[in-house]
């Protein structure tokens, strides 16, 4: 045995005796080869797969992004890395027996190869199981922005969104107008019924208005027992009919089912965004005002503030 192919021996010893799996993919997506991943806690036995091409064994949207990827390395000419997610059910012929269950994340490190496999371009790629990690930082990432009383966004969090809205606004002229929420005499729940029940009020809102916000919404807490919400609009939505809806939704909604005076009701200071606000603190202030204006009125109610 040559040289040459004792060291072809070494590398492929090597690779086989990596945890990840690795594997050698043509520019068309065609499995040349695959090594590694002897974990079953971690990876399916992907024998199977070789010489079988993406197209054959997933889903056509996966498939496209992953020779897409494939495509965008070897273009390059130089080493990406990318992360996705999969299971066993996307794969056909990978038996869900032989791994892990559920959708698994992973980590694909892709570097071009010199030489042709099939006559085409090919890249090894070595997919690596981050699940436990991403599960984590999925986690982290919650803790940081999700007030935990309310599970709406936390302070922090709304006014990086509002940024985002008064940047989308000015570029390229998206309608948005924000609502700051306001629990009508919460204090005197937390001074007659203890603070347990003034906890009540802020999720029993919260759960009223994550209802009614849609995905191109955002809601979050100000603090106390003050909310903001984000909302995009168009000629067909009307803020004020969907800030009036909200108040509807809320109004005499009961705290404690034995006692009859725990009945709340909310306020809304809405602000529509305008071309002469310099930031979101304009935004922001003109909703204060408004909510201020809808107390002074008698409460439960909505008050608007354009510029």
């Amino acid at each position: 045995m040559d040289r040459q192919c004792y060291e072809c021996e070494e590398y492929a010893a090597v690779i086989s005796a990596l945890p990840d799996l690795v594997f050698v993919l043509t520019e068309s997506g065609r499995y040349a080869a695959i090594f590694g991943g002897e974990n079953s806690d971690l990876y399916h036995d992907g024998s199977s797969l070789k010489g079988l091409t993406l197209d054959n064994v997933l889903p056509a949207e996966k498939a496209t992004w992953f020779k897409d990827r494939i495509k965008e390395t070897l273009d390059c000419d130089c080493i990406k890395v990318f992360e996705y997610s999969l299971s066993a059910d996307d794969v056909d012929t990978v038996d869900e027996a032989t791994g892990p269950i559920g959708e698994l994340r992973f980590e694909g490190r892709v570097s071009p190869l010199k030489s042709l496999r099939y006559g085409e371009r090919a890249v090894v790629w070595v997919a690596r199981n981050i699940t436990a990690r991403y599960h984590i930082q999925q986690q982290l990432l919650y803790q940081s922005e999700v007030d935990d009383l309310s599970k709406t966004l936390n302070r922090r969090k709304l006014f990086e969104t509002l940024n985002d809205a008064f940047y989308a606004f000015k570029r390229y002229h998206e309608n948005y107008c924000f609502l700051v929420v306001d629990i009508d005499n919460f204090k005197r729940i937390n001074d007659s019924y203890g603070h347990s029940l003034g906890d009540e009020a802020i999720r029993k809102v919260a759960e009223i208005c994550k209802l009614k916000v849609r995905k191109t919404d955002a809601i979050g807490r100000l603090g106390g027992d003050e909310f903001g919400i984000i909302l995009k609009h168009t000629d067909e939505i009307s803020p004020v009919a969907f800030a009036e809806r909200l108040v509807d939704a809320v109004s005499n909604t009961l705290l404690h089912e034995e006692l009859s005076d725990t009945r709340i009701s909310i306020s809304i200071g809405l602000s529509y965004f305008s071309e002469s606000d310099t930031g979101m603190e304009d935004i922001y202030h003109r909703a204060d005002l408004a909510l201020y204006d809808a107390k002074r009125r008698g409460k439960n109610r909505v008050s608007t503030k354009i510029n």
